[in-house]
């Protein structure tokens, strides 16, 4: 490794040391990895509740598509750590003919395109937020128990009103609907779930920063150039931007949300996984680099 990125503070120079125990360190990285999968499983059963309770039967479908917009989210980001760790580890150069490189890429750009559909479906979830009707008839939970009328009580939690628990949910007039939603939601939520909403959609932007610089530092990287000031500014750059996921992961963390922290820690390591692959393989590219010229 050049001494200017051993020198450099950035998520690359503190991951460096790793590299002297590769035994743990893939064991590090595929239990990160089985993790992230178990996680993908977790949201798509929390989008699946979030829909069946918020939204009508004959919702347009691309209202679906926004509801389930995390899912969607989440196994396209399973596809790019899957194909970055192909190409920055599991498969030698030699394996990059140009029908492999094409297909991964072509399978990236796919990704790519449904991370940013999910962008797209965080600010759009984010603006209905805003796009509220006050139920000014409704009083009471217990007015519309037993209606199959659900109440929203925070970013994730969805209640069914029956008669049996309508008195004792931590609900208070007003109450509203948020845009075509058919759940409840009173306004002590509602105004934590708009302003948890532009969280995701920074969360959203700044994972799709991060993953552009990774992707410019490989392309780097094939090309040999290990030593720049273009080089050095991805970094620093990727750094800053993993310090603003790691704070948003903080405002979950006291908001009260301890899965979405653990989902942000998770995402964050299988990044660094790739980090530390390019880390890797850059020394190698280095050596036979040397090796070709002497």
């Amino acid at each position: 490794m050049t001494s200017e990125a051993s020198r450099s503070l950035t998520v690359k120079s503190l991951l460096l040391p790793l590299l002297m125990r590769p035994r743990i360190t893939q064991y590090i990285k595929w239990i990160v990895y089985l993790s992230l999968i178990v996680n993908f499983g977790i949201y798509i059963y929390d989008d699946w509740i979030a829909y069946i309770s918020a939204m009508a039967s004959d919702a347009l479908w691309f209202k679906v598509v926004e509801q389930f917009s995390t899912s969607i989210d989440m196994a396209a980001w399973l596809g790019l750590v899957f194909l970055f760790e192909l190409e920055t580890y599991a498969l030698p150069d030699e394996a990059f003919k140009k029908g492999v490189a094409k297909a991964i890429h072509t399978a990236r750009i796919i990704c790519y395109l449904f991370v940013i559909y999910a962008a797209y479906g965080y600010t759009a979830l984010a603006l209905d937020n805003h796009k509220v009707t006050e139920l000014v008839d409704l009083t009471e939970l217990c007015q519309i128990a037993d209606q199959g009328t659900a109440v929203q009580l925070d970013v994730v939690t969805y209640t069914q009103i029956t008669s049996e628990n309508c008195g004792t949910i931590p609900a208070d007039t007003p109450f509203y609907q948020i845009a075509d939603d058919i759940s409840v939601i009173d306004g002590r939520a509602l105004d934590h779930v708009q302003k948890l909403g532009w969280f995701d959609v920074v969360n959203a932007v700044a994972w799709l920063i991060v993953v552009l610089l990774i992707e410019i530092e490989v392309r780097m990287q094939w090309g040999d150039r290990f030593d720049n000031s273009t080089l050095k500014f991805v970094r620093y750059a990727n750094t800053a931007f993993y310090g603003v996921l790691i704070f948003n992961a903080i405002i979950w963390l006291v908001t009260g949300y301890p899965v979405y922290v653990w989902d942000a820690f998770l995402w964050i390591f299988g990044f660094w996984a790739i980090e530390l692959n390019l880390a890797e393989w850059q020394e190698e590219r280095e050596s036979k680099f040397i090796a070709a010229v002497q």
